[in-house]
């Protein structure tokens, strides 16, 4: 057999009178009114905070662009340092050379030493796998003088 249990709510006259919805709709409109100028508040404050931040910001930029313009002739000399070092990147590359099929226990001291019969060798670059730190087979030479390349 089956039991059902019933519950039977409270009769109004044991418990507390309940609030008409006329009455509750003042009350929750006034806590979100609440709600809403707390909410207001804090947005007004996180404002004022970020134009403090601006200013701040602006002052430094101010004081950065007074100290730039006393050092623009600095500037301009590294501007042409940087392409100075880009024309010696490209005048680089016309005096390196490749070499292929080198042997893979072949040191960096040992290519120097069978090309400098050919001229002064600034840098040897033996290529390797970068995961495994193998060498490839093939490095570059970078000459002092690019005559000795043709």
């Amino acid at each position: 057999q089956q039991r059902i249990r019933y519950s039977i709510p409270p009769s109004n006259a044991t418990s507390k009178p309940n609030m008409s919805t006329e009455e509750k709709e003042p009350v929750a409109a006034k806590e979100e009114e609440e709600e809403e100028e707390e909410d207001l508040e804090k947005l007004q404050a996180e404002i004022a905070r970020m134009e403090a931040e601006a200013a701040r910001i602006a002052q430094e930029t101010e004081d950065l662009d007074k100290s730039t313009s006393t050092g623009a002739a600095a500037s301009t000399s590294a501007a042409a340092e940087g392409k100075k070092s880009e024309a010696d990147t490209a005048s680089k590359d016309g005096h390196s050379i490749y070499v292929g099929q080198v042997d893979y226990s072949t040191t960096p001291e040992e290519l120097l030493a069978h090309f400098e019969s050919c001229g002064t060798v600034e840098r040897v670059t033996l290529v390797c796998d970068k995961f495994t730190g193998k060498p490839k087979g093939f490095a570059y030479l970078e000459f002092q003088v690019s005559t000795i390349i043709h």
